[in-house]
């Protein structure tokens, strides 16, 4: 636990607070709304990352009276590029180092424990894409309060929950300047003299303009990413509609049509002319489907083993698992789908339990 008893860290302590406050005075309810939900179950993974979809969906009914599911949560973490247990892990483990790394600097006033926490700091966490994450900041900033709640000056950890990458992004960048002006006293200015405390928070003031007028920038540039991933939100609202039972479950109906089509021509079975126009439209929608990035992510009729974590972003019909260790033999009923880099889902995979 960090001392906040010392006079250095409450002024820093009082600086993070009123960085805080000055971002949070931009927002409205419309534009962070749809963070605190996310940032919640971050946060969650942030204080223990091996939980599994249904604890943390227990934990979140719990502690802020709500009603999720195991799917609410694979679809936030989707939503995030966060699904992948493997990728989240390491961006927790990196999110707790630099956090780490910023308490020591801040008890050592070290400046070699400092440029410690800028390394780290510097290092970029990619994903499977190989793109960098987007989200890498606003971890390490939510496992700041969560590792170390003594920072927060009454109601920081609550406020930073209505952030999003762009503000998390430029209040780490304020920390790092905070803890900066702390470690690097004894540092001479270009003339050799050393610097009072006056030149200190001049710099420090030239810092914060500088990155306001970065945050202008990043905040333009995530409204012009937004207004793209709402194009993406109508397509992948129009392909979901596609494949809910209310129209039949158009996608998983081609694709079973398609192979079928593919299975009478291997075997040279001769069909009616009649019905020629019918395969053309079918392969065309097939090709329409694949054009538009809309892919399944099992094998229709594949029969395979699975253990509860597989099933649980599934639709499973069958006898409950036991335990976690427990494998169940599956049938594919529908493949389930999922749009571009594999991250946003169409619709869930259906499976049956395999009774021997």
């Amino acid at each position: 636990m960090i001392n906040v008893s010392d006079p250095t860290v409450k002024r820093i302590i009082e600086n993070l607070h009123r960085a805080i406050e000055r971002k949070s005075k931009n927002l409205s309810s419309a534009s962070y709304d749809e963070y605190i939900l996310d940032n919640r179950i971050i946060k969650l993974f942030c204080a223990d990352k091996s939980l599994t979809l249904r604890q943390c969906a227990e934990e979140m009914n719990t502690k802020y009276n709500m009603n999720l599911g195991n799917e609410d949560v694979i679809r936030l973490l989707k939503a995030n590029r966060l699904s992948y247990q493997v990728k989240r892990g390491e961006l927790i483990d990196w999110a707790e180092e630099l956090v780490a790394a910023f308490a020591k600097a801040l008890e050592s006033r070290k400046q070699k424990d400092f440029d410690d926490f800028i390394v780290v700091r510097n290092k970029i966490i990619y994903t499977r894409d190989e793109e960098r994450y987007k989200i890498q900041e606003r971890i390490a900033c939510l496992m700041l309060y969560v590792k170390h709640p003594e920072l927060d000056s009454g109601n920081d950890a609550e406020t930073i929950e209505k952030f999003g990458n762009v503000y998390m992004k430029h209040f780490l960048g304020d920390a790092s300047d905070f803890l900066r002006n702390i470690c690097a006293k004894s540092k001479s200015n270009s003339k050799g003299e050393k610097k009072d405390a006056q030149q200190e928070k001049i710099e420090l003031l030239e810092n914060m303009l500088n990155r306001s007028d970065m945050l202008l920038k990043d905040l333009q540039d995530e409204f012009d990413a937004r207004i793209k991933q709402s194009h993406q939100d109508d397509l992948i609202e129009f392909f979901s509609r596609l494949n809910s039972e209310k129209y039949g479950c158009i996608l998983d109906e081609v694709l079973s049509a398609r192979n079928g089509v593919r299975q009478l021509r291997k075997k040279n079975i001769q069909l009616p002319p009649e019905i020629g126009g019918l395969f053309i439209l079918i392969e065309r929608l097939a090709q329409f489907i694949r054009d538009s990035e809309i892919n399944p992510i099992l094998k229709p009729g594949a029969v395979k083993d699975m253990r509860l974590d597989e099933v649980e972003s599934c639709d499973y019909e069958g006898s409950p698992f036991l335990s976690a260790a427990e494998v169940k033999k599956v049938k594919v009923l529908s493949p389930g789908w999922v749009y571009k880099n594999k991250d946003v889902q169409i619709s869930r995979p259906r499976l049956k339990e395999v009774v021997e």
